[in-house]
C-alpha cells in the first residue's frame, strides 16, 4: 500500500515471503489470501499474486484502511471517507424522515437539539448518526456510515452549529428535503 510494488506487478512468492519475514509457508500463503479477500492483490495459481489497481481495494476493509490511513496519501483519503460520509449522511437523513418511528424521531430530536452542550460532541454525533442511520432503516447503510465514523473520528465537523437541531427537527416531522438539507449543512 505505500506503493513499493506497482499495479500489475508479482508480489514475492511463498517461498521469498516466508524467509523474509521468518514465517511458515503456511502463514505466507494466509498473508496474500488476506491480500485477495481484501481485494488488493489477485491470485494466480501457478503465476503468483499480482497487485490490483488500488481503485480495486477494498478500502473499507479495517486493514486496508488502516493503512490507507497512515500512508503517503493519508490526507486525500481522509478527505474521500469525509465525502462519503457527508453523502451518504444526506441520505440517511431523508430515510430517516421517511421511514422512523415515533420514539426515533423524538429521541434524534432530542439528541439533535443537545448538541451544542454535549461534553463530547464528537461522541454525541456518533451516536446521533447511528440513531439517524437506524431510523433509515437500511443496515448496509447503518453498517458503512458506523465504519465511516471510525474511519473518521477526530475530523472536525465543518457544518453549522444549528444545522442539527433543524436536522432534528426535520426528521421528527418526517419533512425529507429539509432533513437532507439539514444534513448537508452539518457536514
Amino acid at each position: 500500500m505505500d506503493g513499493r510494488y506497482a499495479p500489475g506487478t508479482l508480489l514475492p512468492k511463498e517461498e521469498a515471503v516466508s524467509e523474509s519475514f521468518d514465517v511458515s509457508r503456511g502463514t505466507a500463503r494466509e498473508a496474500l489470501r488476506a491480500l485477495e479477500e481484501r481485494r488488493v492483490a489477485r491470485v494466480k495459481h501457478g503465476r503468483g499474486a499480482i497487485v490490483q489497481p488500488p481503485e480495486e481495494w477494498n478500502v473499507l476493509d479495517p486493514a486496508v484502511a488502516a493503512s490507507l490511513s497512515r500512508g503517503r496519501r493519508r490526507r486525500r483519503f481522509a478527505d474521500e471517507v469525509g465525502e462519503l460520509r457527508r453523502l451518504l449522511h444526506v441520505a440517511a437523513a431523508g430515510l430517516a424522515a421517511e421511514r422512523a418511528t415515533a420514539p426515533q424521531r423524538a429521541a434524534i430530536e432530542q439528541a439533535s437539539a443537545r448538541m451544542a452542550q454535549e461534553a463530547d460532541p464528537a461522541l454525541a454525533r456518533r451516536r446521533l448518526w447511528t440513531s439517524v442511520a437506524t431510523a433509515a432503516g437500511n443496515r448496509p447503510l447503518g453498517a458503512t456510515l458506523r465504519t465511516l465514523a471510525e474511519l473518521h473520528a477526530g475530523a472536525v465537523e465543518r457544518g453549522a452549529p444549528d444545522a442539527y437541531a433543524e436536522l432534528g427537527a426535520a426528521i421528527a416531522g418526517a419533512d425529507v428535503a429539509a432533513a437532507r438539507a439539514a444534513a448537508t449543512r452539518v457536514g
